[in-house]
């Protein structure tokens, strides 16, 4: 009868953390928009993205506690895969709704800041023709909302696969070290 007791599944805890992992990467994606105005909030936004590798190791601790029969190397990884992919669906719905309704001029913002630093540095600007970019972006070359968000998700489902890959041996470390 006490072994009755309904485990979650891989699938379940990384859609429980992937919530928690979700809302820490909205914080994050708010103090990034937010860098390009105050220097506090991009040293902000520089600490968050420095401490996703422990908010990863601590959601997956919380699982691998939870479970100790998990001893491979491939599930955490799985896991870690999981958790971004479920917290990037996430946070995708609040960077839509920022490209789209809030500042919908925020990657023209972004490019116009990329070219005045390249019209300043002079390094670039005989390979590149600043003027041509300038126009291509007036004429609509910009991504639109839905672009950068898939390309958020993509990149947020790339860099948790690798992170996970080099936190997962140290939580299977730290759970033999404890046994």
């Amino acid at each position: 009868m006490a072994d009755s007791v309904k485990r979650k599944s891989l699938l379940q805890y990384s859609m429980e953390g992937g919530v928690w992992l979700g809302i820490y990467l909205i914080i994050r994606f708010a103090c990034m928009v937010m860098g390009l105005y105050s220097a506090v909030a991009n040293l902000l936004a520089l600490a968050l993205f420095v401490g996703t590798p422990f908010v990863l190791y601590r959601i997956m601790m919380v699982y691998h506690r939870n479970n100790s029969y998990i001893s491979f190397f491939s599930l955490l990884w799985m896991m870690g895969i999981m958790l971004f992919f479920f917290a990037s669906l996430i946070c995708s719905v609040a960077e839509y709704i920022f490209y789209q309704y809030i500042n919908p001029d925020y990657v023209t913002e972004l490019f116009d800041h990329a070219f005045t630093l390249i019209k300043e540095s002079e390094v670039l600007s005989d390979a590149i023709s600043l003027e041509d970019m300038r126009t291509a972006l007036g004429e609509g070359a910009a991504p639109t909302p839905l672009q950068m968000v898939m390309q958020s998700i993509w990149s947020n489902v790339f860099f948790g696969s690798l992170l996970s890959m080099i936190v997962a041996p140290f939580v299977l470390r730290k759970r033999k070290k404890a046994s």
